[in-house]
């Protein structure tokens, strides 16, 4: 009975670790967004980000917020764990539960349940 435990603990936690490896694969690059926390950007706003992958589920990145030709560059690091996309962005922290994740959309909610899509840049 100990050894079926142990090999459906070790099968979960592999099925785990693997799927935030795949979620971290794909998030690596730039994205642009077309919906940020439930709003749809103003034609002369624009929020963009990097993401550049540290370390399996884990990495740093920018985030570029252009109004009127203005840009504002925050600093991002970010973790992503059991379907979670957790961001630092200038010491706030938000956390975006994973809804969908393709090589070229990520759709995102948070915990308010207000959406965020971002667009392969």
């Amino acid at each position: 009975m100990r050894s079926i435990l142990a090999i459906f603990l070790t099968l979960f936690f592999v099925t785990a670790c693997s799927k935030d490896q795949r979620i971290s694969r794909k998030i690596d690059g730039d994205w642009k967004a077309t919906v940020f926390m439930g709003s749809n950007l103003d034609p002369d706003e624009e929020i963009r980000f990097t993401f550049n992958k540290d370390r399996n589920g884990e990495g740093t990145g920018t985030m570029v917020y252009t109004d009127w030709g203005m840009d504002e560059v925050y600093g991002v690091k970010y973790f992503i764990k059991n379907d979670y996309l957790t961001m630092i962005v200038d010491q706030d922290a938000v956390v975006f539960t994973i809804n969908d994740i393709t090589r070229k959309k990520i759709t995102l909610t948070d915990n308010y349940g207000d959406a965020t899509i971002l667009e392969k840049d």
